[in-house]
């Protein structure tokens, strides 16, 4: 998603060359991985997550293969930012980083990728005592996807009949 490209406007790299923040990054994760498109999240919560990760790169190899996680300082765009109605003092890298632990800790995180998981697993409208059995794990473990995974085949809808998931032999393996 080109995140190694976004530079803060106000950024010594962004004054120096004129580039610009790329909001790419910071859309995927709260809408796919995160908070999901009905989260409660808006286009200032996008910009503003896209400015924190700002210099959040990857050592580049040659022939263009990827490396290491990179934080570069000069790219980043400083200042309190603020998401989903929260501050987030300056920090560097780590102010991303803080944001992303929210994130992770969400009501609507654990909601979106629990019905993720029971769609994948259990039926394309995974019951809703299931659903809500899963959140609830998810918030008492802070978001541990072993307990979640646990609570879901665990949980009685998950064995229900008739099955509601058919999967190959090769996507069993």
């Amino acid at each position: 998603l080109d995140n190694r490209f976004s530079v803060g406007p106000g950024s010594t790299v962004g004054k120096r060359r004129g580039r610009g923040l790329n909001e790419n990054l910071a859309r995927e994760i709260l809408e796919l991985h995160t908070l999901g498109v009905d989260g409660g999240y808006g286009q200032q919560d996008v910009r503003e997550l896209a400015m924190a990760i700002t210099g959040w790169s990857v050592e580049v190899e040659p022939l263009g293969a990827d490396g290491n996680f990179l934080f570069r300082e000069p790219a980043h765009e400083g200042g309190t930012r603020r998401l989903l109605g929260k501050p987030y003092a300056e920090a560097g890298e780590a102010q991303g980083e803080r944001m992303l632990r929210d994130l992770a800790r969400h009501p609507s995180t654990a909601r979106h990728v629990c019905t993720k998981l029971a769609r994948h697993v259990v039926a394309d409208e995974p019951p809703a005592a299931l659903l809500a059995a899963m959140t609830a794990r998810w918030t008492a473990s802070g978001g541990d996807l072993g307990e979640v995974c646990r609570a879901l085949i665990r949980h009685p809808a998950a064995w229900d009949p008739p099955p509601r998931k058919f999967k190959t032999p090769r996507e069993f393996l």
